[in-house]
C-alpha cells in the first residue's frame, strides 16, 4: 500500500501545473502533459518522445523551471537538429526563443546541482547542455 501511495503522489506531481511553481533558486525539470503546452512560436512543433532510439510520441513533455521561468524544447517544423528553447513568464508570455543547435525531438531533461546546467536529450540520445543562468534568455 505504501508504494501506491507514492506511486500516486508521484504522478499528481507530475501532472501539477507548472504556471502554479514558485520561483526557485534550482533548475527543476518537471514532466507536464504535451498538450498543455503555451503558445507555439511558429515554425516550431511541440515534439516529446518516449525513448531516444524510436519515434514514439510521448502523452508528457520535460520542461525546466527556473526563476518562475518555465522553459520548453521545442523542435523546428523544418526538422533541423536544433531545439528552440522557448521560455516563459508565468502568464505564458515568451521571454526567450533562442535556438541550441545538437539535438531534436526532445525525450529527457536533467539538471545537474553540482554543475548547474540542464541537458536536453533527443533523438539518437543527442544532448544539448544549457548553463542554468542561461535559462529565459539569460547571458
Amino acid at each position: 500500500m505504501k508504494t501506491f501511495a507514492y506511486a500516486a503522489a508521484f504522478v499528481l506531481a507530475a501532472l501539477t501545473p507548472v504556471a502554479a511553481a514558485a520561483p526557485s533558486d534550482e533548475a527543476i525539470v518537471k514532466y507536464v502533459p504535451a498538450n498543455t503546452s503555451p503558445p507555439v512560436p511558429a515554425g516550431l512543433k511541440v515534439t516529446c518522445f518516449k525513448n531516444p532510439n524510436k519515434l514514439d510520441s510521448s502523452t508528457v513533455c520535460p520542461v525546466v523551471v527556473y526563476h518562475g521561468i518555465t522553459t520548453w524544447a521545442y523542435s523546428y517544423i523544418d526538422n533541423r537538429v536544433s531545439f528552440a528553447l522557448v521560455s516563459y513568464d508565468a502568464n505564458n508570455k515568451i521571454v526567450a526563443n533562442v535556438e541550441k543547435p545538437g539535438a531534436r525531438y526532445v525525450w529527457n531533461v536533467t539538471s545537474s546541482i553540482p554543475d548547474k546546467e540542464v541537458i536536453f536529450f533527443g533523438q539518437s540520445n543527442q544532448r544539448v547542455d544549457v548553463p542554468w543562468a542561461t535559462l529565459g534568455g539569460g547571458k
